[in-house]
């Protein structure tokens, strides 16, 4: 008897450990249901398209926001044919989905896609792997896109009004090199000479776009400060008093007085100021020497001499460019900067440049 009592009562245990595990069960599948609700909320709340999908391309789950973009006929079709229009799977490059399954790691670019109403869209899609099977292999890919269409048509729009921008401003700086011209036709074209040089060195040199477009820039306006020296003074033939010359010596300092109040992008009102600098401190007007003076007046400081040198003015004849090479070439690195001059040379004796070989300061 005893051991039949304890027949039943071991039925009985294992009978309530059974119910036990059925609740158990029971909690854990309800706890899941609940995390995947919870879960399906969450990611139904992104305003981001996600989709997850295996290794054969099929769609196992998407979130609300890819069914409001493309439909709610989604799931169980291959991904290539709801995203893409395709009735076959996409070449693996540029595809990010067949990248990640290949080697399990997390990719990402930007597409262009068409929505149920035709409408295309901007996209900056990822894809990462979300399980492995028991091979290690990716089982299943969750790709996240962001609609970034607005962004592209604001970074366009933004783009177009720099370009609107940059073409006002290089009409005022025109403008104020015509103001020149008016006065002193020497001084015009000896400003639109040097800058075609200054930016050729510039660009010998490998300098980057931004900086040459400053250097272009300054140059056409770098003697903008002779617009206050009397016109009699500018173009008198024969020698200059030394209280005239003072006076022409003042223009830099005069430019960067009407320019240093204007918002450039490039140091404008600096570049005019420093282009009469010389490397061991003998220039004007503030004596700056080496790396106190900007690069891009070190440069057009070179183009300026080469320029006045070899070109005629009322005051002299033409000295050439054989004694303007030679000028800058025995002062290389003391007056003037080795780099650029060493560029001159390169333009000049190597290049072909001259004054009039097309090289303009817009190209």
């Amino acid at each position: 008897m005893a051991e039949e009592r304890s027949h039943d009562e071991l039925v009985r245990r294992v009978a309530d450990l059974e119910e036990e595990l059925a609740e158990c069960r029971k909690a854990e599948r309800t706890e899941r249901l609940k995390s995947e609700a919870r879960l399906n909320a969450i990611l139904g709340s992104v305003s981001d398209h996600m989709s997850m999908v295996d290794r054969e391309l099929n769609v196992l789950w998407v979130n609300k926001a890819a069914i409001n973009i493309f439909g709610d006929d989604i799931v169980g079709r291959p991904c290539y044919e709801v995203y893409r229009g395709r009735s076959e799977p996409c070449e693996p490059y540029p595809c990010i989905t067949l990248q990640a399954f290949a080697d399990g790691a997390s990719h990402s670019h930007e597409s262009v896609l068409l929505t149920r109403e035709g409408k295309r869209i901007h996209l900056l899609a990822t894809a990462n792997v979300t399980s492995f099977n028991a091979c290690g292999q990716p089982e299943t890919v969750i790709k996240v896109c962001r609609d970034i269409t607005e962004r592209r048509q604001t970074g366009q729009e933004l783009k177009t009004s720099l370009e609107k921008l940059r073409k006002a401003l290089a009409g005022t700086i025109q403008a104020m090199a015509l103001t020149v011209e008016t006065r002193d036709a020497y001084t015009a074209g000896h400003q639109r000479r040097s800058t075609a040089l200054a930016r050729a060195i510039a660009l010998e040199m490998g300098l980057a776009e931004d900086l040459v477009d400053g250097i272009r820039m300054a140059g056409v306006i770098h003697d903008l400060g002779k617009i206050s020296i009397p016109a009699e003074i500018l173009s008198k033939p024969g020698k200059i008093t030394e209280n005239e010359f003072n006076l022409i010596k003042d223009h830099p300092r005069t430019g960067y007085d009407i320019l240093k109040n204007i918002e450039f992008q490039w140091p404008i009102a600096e570049i005019v100021l420093q282009h009469h600098e010389r490397m061991d401190g003998s220039g004007y007007p503030r004596g700056l020497k080496g790396e106190e003076i900007l690069l891009e007046a070190r440069i057009l400081a070179v183009a300026d001499v080469i320029e006045a040198m070899a070109s005629h003015r009322p005051y002299r004849p033409a000295l050439g460019l054989d004694e303007a090479m030679a000028e800058i070439t025995s002062k290389r690195g003391t007056r003037y900067d080795a780099e650029a001059v060493d560029a001159s040379v390169e333009l000049f004796s190597r290049k072909g440049f001259h004054f009039d070989s097309g090289w303009q300061a817009g190209d």
